[in-house]
């Protein structure tokens, strides 16, 4: 092998091996860790910005943090039950926490691993919202601003006032509910107990003092008696994702719910009732006018037709009185010499005198057909 082969094969070998050592001796921290440098399991020193770093090999190694933002969602296992609040009310809170490490051999020293991090940080904010939230009220737990409420139910106001038999209210001018409440405007049947009690601090600073009282005690929290360096972790931020009732107040409230839907209900049946028999009343009592008005209008025309009937059959008689008279009689005698009739006549009787009266029959002519004249027997 020439000198110049040897070379090569030298510094072949030197990239090899430079590799693995390369790596054992030097390492790289990105924008979004942070790192800590271990001797024989403990840490010595803290890596917080990017970078190359180098360290012995053999003897030391990198435990790679997060150096981004940590949340914790409170979840249904770490919900706070049964606080109670200072008015007395029994609610039940879940939390949330933002965090971060800030020290991470301390973090390493104390905590070891994220899980036992964010357990802590779960403590101490689940202990200070507890002895925090009950020195307050429930309306400046659940509320942030002064500002009107009132409960909407999906209904009018002026039913919901009629079905809790407020008249005045009922009457009173419909409320907008899409709009910012105005206690001028609003009754008082629709305003809830919590609204109608002043807001000195509101949610929002009362989880302030949550979040500043939970960030003391994390930083002066030690592992040994004089020592205050905390934990290498930093409570960010802390807020309330949902506030409810107890399971018993929640079911009282939606009984008190139903009932009221119930009241509401009935009232509207009930005055719908009354509006209807009102209309059926009412179109009844006009059929009857409609009707009574035709029954006295056709018994009028009735009447002036019947007088009319009655004038023209006087003006008839008037008119042909003798003759209607004759003719009447004809007919009675045509109805009394009807059949086998005997009559009894007296001497003064008017029929006897019409007989006498009448002429003998003359003898019909030889030629001229015979004519058979009915008439009764004499």
């Amino acid at each position: 092998m020439t000198p110049r082969q040897r070379i090569a094969a030298l510094i072949g070998l030197a990239l090899v091996l430079s590799v693995p050592l390369s790596s054992a001796v030097c390492y790289i921290v990105t924008e979004r860790e942070l790192a800590v440098l271990l001797q024989f399991g403990e840490p010595i020193a803290s890596r917080t910005k990017p970078g190359l770093y180098f360290k012995m090999p053999f003897t030391q190694e990198v435990l790679r943090l997060p150096k981004t933002l940590q949340v914790w969602h409170g979840s249904e296992s770490a919900k706070l039950v049964d606080v109670p609040t200072a008015d007395g009310k029994k609610i039940e809170v879940t939390l949330w926490a933002v965090w971060r490490i800030t020290d991470p051999a301390r973090f390493v020293q104390t905590l070891r691993t994220l899980d036992n991090g964010e357990s802590r940080v779960k403590e101490f904010v689940r202990s200070t919202a507890r002895d925090t939230i009950t020195t307050h009220n429930l309306a400046e737990i659940i509320r942030s601003t002064d500002r009107k409420m009132t409960y909407t139910l999906g209904l009018p106001p002026e039913v919901v006032a009629a079905a809790a038999g407020d008249a005045a209210a009922a009457k009173a001018k419909p409320v907008d509910l899409t709009q910012p409440a105005d206690a001028a405007d609003v009754p008082d049947f629709l305003v809830p107990p919590e609204a109608r009690e002043s807001v000195s601090l509101g949610r929002l600073k009362i989880m302030d003092q949550i979040k500043q009282t939970a960030q003391r005690a994390l930083a002066a929290e030690g592992t040994g008696e004089g020592d205050s360096k905390g934990r290498g972790i930093e409570l960010v931020d802390v807020g309330i994702s949902r506030i409810e009732f107890v399971p018993q107040v929640r079911e009282a409230a939606f009984d008190r719910a139903i009932s009221l839907m119930e009241a509401i209900a009935a009232k509207t049946i009930a005055e719908g009732d009354q509006r209807k028999q009102e209309i059926i009343n009412k179109t009844n009592a006009e059929v009857q006018k409609i009707e009574g008005e035709g029954k006295q209008e056709a018994n009028a025309i009735r009447g002036r037709v019947d007088a009319e009937v009655i004038d023209d059959y006087a003006k008839a008689i008037r008119e042909t009185g003798e003759f209607y008279n004759f003719s009447r009689t004809l007919d009675a005698y045509k109805e009394a010499f009807k059949g086998d009739t005997r009559l009894i006549l007296t001497t003064d009787g008017d029929l006897l005198r019409m007989i006498k009266a009448l002429e003998p029959a003359k003898p019909a002519p030889p030629d001229a057909p015979s004519v058979t004249t009915a008439g009764p027997k004499p």
